[in-house]
């Protein structure tokens, strides 16, 4: 978009979805759902050709990042992409919550939902992953199991897609908070962040892509 806002702290990220739902009236689940939509698209560009073939499997954390990656699952499953759905261990998502209604959503289709298990070796054969874990927000190390999933993902050496930031990277500072996912496209919400530049960001993040969530301009310019 036209004059895209430059990279952000998380606290300001946090500010603007706070505004953009408590005092534009936008509901939170408008902009995950804008989100998930625009990573699917952007996903499905990635990869190209081998779309309707190669196999996305999507892991799942217990907050918002895990509900963009199941509005992420919809869309490729509607465009015809095979996609499987890894919601790691511990990963809660109350029913009344965004990721809990886009879950429910998600576990009516025909769409492989794997729940609570840790990874075993050969849990990434083939295909893509997309790390849905943990978004900016987090700022404590990743502790069991999501600690395992990442190793997973890296020891697969499959290519990775990271939704808003690589699990385990520091967004303000680009620390990696105890192990960090390595990814070769980062489709991060709303506005680049400041950790994709610092320290590990750069190795970490890959190319980075910003998707357009719908924070009003009176939002992100204030």
């Amino acid at each position: 978009m036209r004059g895209s806002p430059p990279p952000q702290t998380r606290a300001a990220i946090r500010e603007w979805d706070r505004k953009t739902i408590e005092e534009i009236g936008v509901p939170g689940i408008v902009l995950m759902e804008n989100a998930g939509s625009g990573a699917a698209r952007l996903i499905e560009e990635i990869l190209g050709p081998s779309a309707e073939g190669e196999p996305v499997r999507i892991l799942c954390g217990p907050g918002n990042n895990g509900g963009d990656g199941f509005v992420v699952a919809r869309h490729l499953h509607a465009r015809g992409i095979p996609v499987e759905v890894l919601l790691v261990p511990r990963a809660g998502h109350a029913p009344d919550s965004d990721s809990g209604v886009n879950l429910a959503i998600l576990s009516r289709l025909r769409v492989p939902i794997d729940r609570d298990r840790l990874p075993a070796p050969g849990v990434f054969p083939d295909g893509v992953i997309v790390d849905a874990l943990f978004g900016s927000g987090l700022s404590r190390p990743l502790t069991s199991p999501y600690d395992a999933w990442v190793r997973a993902s890296r020891d697969s050496g499959r290519p990775v897609i990271a939704l808003d930031i690589p699990s385990g990277l520091d967004a303000d500072t680009g620390l990696i908070l105890g192990d960090a996912v390595t990814a070769r496209h980062t489709i991060t919400f709303a506005a680049a962040k400041l950790g994709f530049y610092r320290e590990e960001g750069p190795r970490l993040c890959g190319q980075v892509h910003v998707v357009d969530v719908g924070i009003p301009r009176e939002v992100w310019e204030g």
